[in-house]
């Protein structure tokens, strides 16, 4: 099959059919996922605070563009390096480059959990990165081998649900160790990657034979890259990749930047009281609101992750009657609201609120996109076709963090915009306030305006609006939505043109 619009939905069969239709790799491979989820998802969600948590609190004190530089260079490697890793893992094997991620992997997690330098950090990123990069075609390509058009959107919807159990599971549990210990938490993601080398030693097995392995051809390294290079000919995946990249920068936002936002800007005691006062579950508000009443950050983002668990199933099969594309564009606008609407509030429950309803159109968009790749995709092109769709979250994640990173450290961050108070309006000397630890930056507005804490928040965010960082990241998905849009129209037409000179060549 080539790169073309997918053809309009034919009948499928139910729900239960579909679900029995899979091959026992389908679910081997979903276990994988999982387990490689939890610690891909924990680490991530606390890294982001990790790295810009004052020294007094256990954290590495840096600032967000320092953050944006980690963030990303992680995001270019690992959505890079699969456009590559993709065409070796036709080659060479599943089950071997599968290995070869976990063991990269094993050392990155481990690494981050013992370093506190720049560098060694940046080091740590970069292995991870790698280790993913390997990761992601193989278990793709294992995925796409295992689902049809019949079954395809079903199948990629459990997928993307048991993507979320994994990264839904990874924060809570990351979440809770970083509060004893934040060393604990990396710790733990590399050890249960371990696991994920038994699970696939034992009950994995290739599901194809591809490249070389299939024909007998022996194609050498050179080969290989060549081929991967031939995809840049396809200029439809190409442009569709290219839209793609700026609704991913509006998404990646919301792993990246908002669990910052939320600890900065969001009073969460309100979710903390319901837990206790309405639910009566006094443990879990104990463990979830552990800092002056407020629930962890990572914790409320969670939301999105945990919503996919419990709907995604039934969003997938519903949007299994629409076309990819169709479906797409509509979870495209829903996302546009969704992060709107969690990233210009300051309580918890409308933070939450929005979180679901993004999290509603991530469910109607982000499975189609992998559908849509592997339903054009070549039957012995399936993983590099999978390497190849991570180009958009290459530009998109990348440039959420080395745009949005200096952008929210300029426009958004609670800390910089105190300090920039207290020079500009209450007139301190620049170097002394310079000098102030993180930690200490906001006891001093207090102090000096004769406040809480809050409510020198509270002034903060009405004389700079921080909510405004939000806006711009928003516009930059709808301008891609729109253009998704565009897309649609002008594949249908180029199809009609297509059909009608192939009616017309026999005549000729």
């Amino acid at each position: 099959m080539t790169s073309t619009t997918p053809a309009s939905p034919l009948p499928k069969p139910g729900f239960v059919a579909q679900m029995k239709s899979f091959p026992p790799a389908f679910w081997v491979a979903n276990i994988i996922e999982l387990i490689e989820r939890f610690s891909f998802f924990g680490v991530r969600t606390i890294a982001a605070l990790y790295i810009v948590e004052s020294a007094e609190r256990g954290g590495l004190a840096m600032s967000n563009v320092d953050r944006g530089i980690f963030f990303g260079t992680w995001s270019l490697l690992q959505c890079i390096l699969p456009m590559f890793t993709g065409g070796f893992a036709d080659r060479y094997g599943y089950r071997v480059s599968l290995m070869v991620a976990f063991s990269i992997n094993i050392v990155g997690y481990a690494t981050m959990g013992y370093t506190t330098s720049w560098w060694a950090f940046m080091g740590a990123c970069c292995l991870i990165a790698t280790g993913t990069a390997i990761f992601k075609p193989p278990l793709h390509g294992t995925l796409a081998h295992c689902v049809n058009e019949s079954n395809s959107s079903v199948g990629w919807g459990m997928f993307y649900q048991v993507v979320n159990i994994g990264g839904f599971i990874g924060p809570m549990v990351c979440g809770y160790l970083r509060l004893l210990e934040w060393r604990y938490a990396f710790f733990a993601a590399a050890g249960i990657i371990v696991v994920n080398m038994l699970v696939t030693l034992l009950f994995l097995k290739d599901c194809a034979k591809t490249g070389g392995a299939a024909t007998g051809q022996r194609k050498g390294p050179g080969q290989v890259f060549a081929e991967s290079m031939k995809l840049f000919r396809d200029v439809r995946f190409i442009v569709f990749l290219a839209i793609f990249s700026g609704f991913w920068f509006m998404f990646m936002q919301l792993f990246d930047q908002l669990s910052i936002f939320i600890d900065q800007w969001v009073n969460t005691r309100d979710v903390a009281s319901f837990l206790t006062d309405t639910l009566g579950l006094q443990f879990l508000a104990d463990k979830f609101a552990q800092n002056n009443g407020q629930v962890n950050p990572e914790w409320i983002v969670n939301v999105d992750a945990g919503s996919i668990i419990l709907l995604v199933l039934l969003v997938s099969y519903i949007t299994g009657k629409f076309r990819p594309i169709s479906a797409m564009i509509v979870g495209m606008f829903i996302c546009c609201a969704g992060l709107i609407m969690a990233g210009t509030v300051t309580t918890g429950w409308l933070c939450v609120l929005g979180i679901f309803v993004f999290a509603v159109g991530e469910m109607a968009c982000s499975p189609k996109f992998s559908e849509y790749v592997a339903l054009m995709a070549p039957a012995d092109k399936k993983a590099l076709y999978m390497g190849y769709s991570n180009i958009p979250f290459a530009i998109g994640w990348a440039g959420a963090n080395f745009i949005g990173g200096p952008l929210y450290e300029r426009m958004s961050d609670k800390i910089e915009l105190a300090r920039r108070y207290l020079i500009q309006e209450l007139g301190h000397g620049s170097e002394a306030v310079r000098a102030l630890s993180k930690g200490s930056v906001m006891p001093a507005l207090a102090e000096a305006l004769g406040q809480t804490e809050d409510a020198a928040r509270q002034i903060l965010w009405n004389h700079y609006r921080p909510q405004s960082f939000w806006f711009i990241c928003m516009a930059v998905g709808l301008l891609a939505t729109l253009a998704m849009v565009g897309y649609h129209f002008w594949l249908e037409a180029d199809t009609r043109r297509r059909a009608a000179r192939d009616a017309a060549a026999p005549a000729s």
